[in-house]
C-alpha cells in the first residue's frame, strides 16, 4: 500500500499508521513509543514521503521513507535510540551539499520476550552512506 503524504497533516498520517500498526496486534507501548518517536520527530521537521505495508493480512513488517533536514540531528538522535524501529538506514541527500537526511525506518511485529528488553541487546541496524 502506498500512499502520497506531501499534502496531509501529521494526525492524519499517524491516524493511518496506527491503523495498520493496531492490525498487526502490537503491544500498546510500542504503537505508543512509535507514534511518540514519529511525533516528536515531525516536530523537528520530520516528513513522511511514503510507507510499506509487507504481509497483508499478516503483519510482517511497515517500512516508513522519511526525510529529515541535515541540522535536526537531536530529532535522528532520538530516532535512533528508540528500540522499536528494528532498522533504521540513513542516507545524506543535497546538491552540491547534504542539506537533508533520507531515512528509512522499519517497524517489524516483536515477540513478548524481545519486547521490552532493556539490556542493550535489541537488534537495530544504522547506516550512514556518504
Amino acid at each position: 500500500m502506498r500512499r502520497i503524504m506531501e499534502q496531509r497533516s501529521f494526525e492524519d498520517i499517524e491516524k493511518d499508521l496506527l491503523t495498520h500498526l493496531s492490525a498487526a496486534n502490537l503491544p500498546k507501548d510500542h504503537l505508543a513509543g512509535i507514534s511518540r518517536s514519529i511525533a516528536a520527530s515531525y516536530n523537528s521537521g520530520l516528513q513522511i514521503v511514503d510507507w510499506w505495508v509487507y504481509g497483508i493480512p499478516a503483519f510482517e513488517k511497515l517500512v516508513i521513507q522519511a526525510q529529515l533536514p541535515i541540522v535536526e540531528t537531536k530529532a535522528l538522535q532520538g530516532l535512533v535510540q528508540n528500540e522499536n524501529f528494528k532498522a533504521i538506514e540513513i542516507l545524506r541527500k543535497g546538491i552540491p551539499r547534504a542539506d537533508f537526511f533520507q531515512l528509512q525506518l522499519t517497524v517489524e511485529r516483536t515477540t513478548p520476550a524481545e519486547h521490552g528488553r532493556t539490556n542493550g541487546t535489541h537488534k537495530q541496524k544504522s547506516t550512514i552512506n556518504r
